[in-house]
């Protein structure tokens, strides 16, 4: 390779690594194609604190973004240990040990990435 055929590879990788578009503007594409932003987990439902009794089911609904998809979802309990490996799902507190509540909700995004949001609740 001639230095002049060395100095434009150079450039352009140069320029791919800081995001330039065809038209040589600088991150105007948006995220490089694979990337992703940090794992962002919430528990939608039911709110911490709450006091659940009786026999209807209660939801339980996890939200997951960011990081790379697809999610798994793992939801436990201090008292129970797993509660379900779905993002939302039902149960009535009349299946679950009586008492206060830790529960946690573990998602791991498609890199291997992990992120958890808790509650604490009461079963009467």
């Amino acid at each position: 390779m001639n230095r002049r055929a060395i100095t434009l590879f150079v450039c352009t990788l140069a320029c791919f690594a800081a995001g330039c578009s065809d038209n040589g503007e600088v991150g105007s594409e948006g995220p490089a194609e694979g990337s992703f932003s940090e794992l962002a987990v919430s528990i939608a439902a039911p709110a911490t604190g709450s006091v659940l009794s009786g026999g209807e089911g209660v939801n339980f609904v996890g939200e997951a973004t960011g990081g790379k998809k697809p999610y798994s979802y793992r939801w436990s309990s201090s008292l129970d240990g797993t509660l379900s490996t779905e993002r939302s799902f039902s149960k009535p507190p009349s299946e679950m040990s009586r008492g206060r509540y830790v529960v946690v909700l573990t998602v791991t995004d498609d890199a291997g990435a992990t992120g958890q949001a808790s509650i604490t609740l009461t079963v009467l």
